[in-house]
């Protein structure tokens, strides 16, 4: 496999990167085309994307927010909070071709370290069940089955804490 370039989407690319969302989710659980300019407007620090030899293979998003937990209301009308301490995950997709290669991991990391180095409190998602120890893995934890049915899908909620101090509570 080639080198991967991790890096910020930019508005050319969007159409690209919808197409890859669409390949990625059921029709009824993927974005919009204003769902993703939306994302990119106003939260382009957090749409990042993984390249190799000019080909895209993966792509991570989501939008600010006060809530602690990522309900329907956030994918269709995203409303969100661009001043709330929270991180809502709304895309992790990696083309078909080039999953199982740690395209998903890299990019949930580097969107962990920008929602860090923001200093958001905590990061959010809901996800498909045989993702759950994937996220897992990356350091998030299980809360539940979601109320949300977006895309009549069986959602699982899933949290990320951030800036806490471990070592203070052992």
């Amino acid at each position: 496999m080639n080198i991967i370039k991790l890096r910020l989407i930019k508005e050319d690319e969007l159409e690209e990167a919808l197409l890859l969302e669409q390949r990625c989710y059921p029709p009824d659980a993927a974005a919009t085309r204003e769902g993703f300019l939306y994302r990119f407007e106003h939260y382009p620090n957090y749409f990042w994307s993984a390249w190799s030899g000019g080909k895209l293979l993966g792509i991570t998003n989501g939008i600010r927010t006060s809530a602690w937990s990522c309900g329907d209301e956030m994918k269709g009308d995203h409303q969100d909070d661009g001043d709330g301490n929270n991180f809502c995950i709304l895309t992790v997709a990696v083309a078909a071709e080039a999953r199982r290669q740690g395209i998903g991991a890299m990019l949930l990391n580097r969107l962990v370290e920008e929602c860090d180095a923001a200093g958001h409190e905590a990061i959010l998602l809901m996800c498909e069940e045989h993702l759950i120890s994937f996220y897992e893995k990356a350091g998030f934890t299980y809360l539940g089955v979601a109320e949300s049915t977006h895309g009549g899908i069986e959602w699982h909620e899933m949290r990320r804490t951030l800036h806490i101090m471990e070592h203070l509570t052992k």
